[in-house]
């Protein structure tokens, strides 16, 4: 029987975390006891700031090759869980493994995600530094291929979108959320509003990193159609310093965008109450088509009116639940939203069936009975290996 697990993120203040969070909260609904180990660089913080109860072991960045020794010290579940199929947590897993079971959880299909341009083969000293900066980052996006192909030597891999399951053989588990944590009868949205420093304002909120591929330009341009003076899209967090796309949006629509900064996990329901309508606006690539937005589990959550695209899961998760557009249009958005605002208890029937879905398909109560049986078979399978080696010796 399964009764710990360890989970290896790539970092304690990058991609991942959210996700390590839920899994690990979906664990204890079962009564396995999880923590979470990575790596953390001087000076930086853990973010998003750990859940309660949630236990999050940190180690020194250091090379890769010590970063090994050190989770495998760190690590004693019974069965290890990478979160992302990157080198700093599945190919530690792999490294470390020592007979115990490997899981890996694929919330993003990081080959898609574009690479860095090249260098002139003339530029040979440039060549050279880029060539060592890749050399000791794991998460370089050159590894993402290699690391695909240690899939098939995992166990069991878990997957939060149709299309990764089908790429990768996986066991579905979808993006989720606390929904005993994230439930807004706890908050008052005017109260949450003038915490923020946004009374008087339409609130259209994005909660997360800005990346190309999440239409933010299209929300911005939507809201430049509606022409209300009292809009404002609302930036909140992101993993980078400077969020560069975050940076220049504020500055091409300074009346329009707001950026508040990095808030805690505790925080966030208060943070997201505040907002008349949440969007993701995915644009249709290759890698928004593998991904399901966390953003989205946080509006569903609060039940909250959302703008959202037709885009990989999105429909099927969403249904009638959200206000659906074309991707990349922002006469559809605007339009979208100026339906919100004209019919609000239309809005609010929304936002409450958007709530019942994620209770009833995303909570961690509802993830946990997803992956029971998944450990379950693990725990027969490393028994049955225990047995053969033991008989054979």
């Amino acid at each position: 029987m399964i009764q710990h697990v360890s989970l290896l993120v790539p970092g304690l203040c990058r991609g991942g975390m959210t996700r390590a969070y839920v899994l690990a909260g979906a664990l204890r609904t079962i009564g396995v006891r999880a923590e979470i180990i990575g790596a953390l660089p001087d000076g930086e913080q853990v973010y998003p700031e750990p859940p309660a109860g949630v236990r999050v072991i940190a180690i020194p960045e250091r090379t890769f090759a010590q970063r090994v020794l050190d989770t495998q010290d760190a690590a004693t579940g019974d069965a290890l869980y990478a979160v992302k199929a990157r080198a700093s947590s599945l190919g530690v897993a792999m490294l470390i493994r020592r007979g115990r079971p490997v899981l890996v959880d694929v919330d993003d299909w990081e080959p898609s995600f574009p690479r860095p341009g090249r260098t002139p083969r003339h530029d040979v000293l440039r060549r050279a530094y880029r060539w060592q900066r890749r050399a000791r980052n794991p998460d370089h996006p050159r590894y993402s291929r290699w690391m695909e192909s240690l899939l098939p030597l995992a166990d069991a891999v878990t997957a939060n979108t149709r299309f990764l399951v089908d790429r990768y053989g996986a066991t579905y588990l979808p993006s989720g959320k606390d929904t005993a944590l994230f439930d807004p009868a706890r908050h008052d949205a005017g109260a949450a509003r003038r915490w923020l420093g946004l009374d008087g304002y339409r609130v259209i909120m994005f909660p997360g990193t800005a990346r190309e591929h999440k239409g933010l330009h299209d929300v911005a341009s939507a809201l430049r159609v509606l022409a209300w003076p009292d809009a404002r899209l609302v930036l909140v967090g992101g993993r980078e310093a400077g969020d560069p796309l975050a940076a220049q949006l504020g500055e091409q629509y300074p009346d329009l965008v707001v950026r508040l900064g990095r808030f805690s996990s505790a925080d966030m329901p208060r943070v997201v109450a505040a907002a008349h309508v949440v969007v993701a606006a995915q644009r249709d690539t290759p890698s928004a088509r593998a991904q399901f937005p966390m953003k989205l589990t946080d509006a569903m959550a609060m039940a909250k009116p959302i703008v959202t695209t037709r885009v990989g899961d999105i429909p099927e998760v969403l249904h009638d639940a959200a206000y659906l557009v074309a991707p990349a249009s922002s006469q559809e958005i605007a339009a979208a939203l100026a339906a919100i605002f004209a019919d609000p208890d239309e809005a609010r029937r929304r936002g409450d069936s958007a709530r019942q879905r994620c209770i009833d398909t995303a909570s961690l109560d509802h993830i946990g009975t997803l992956l029971r049986p998944l450990l379950d078979r693990l725990s027969r399978r490393k028994g049955s290996r225990r047995h053969e080696r033991s008989w054979m010796h």
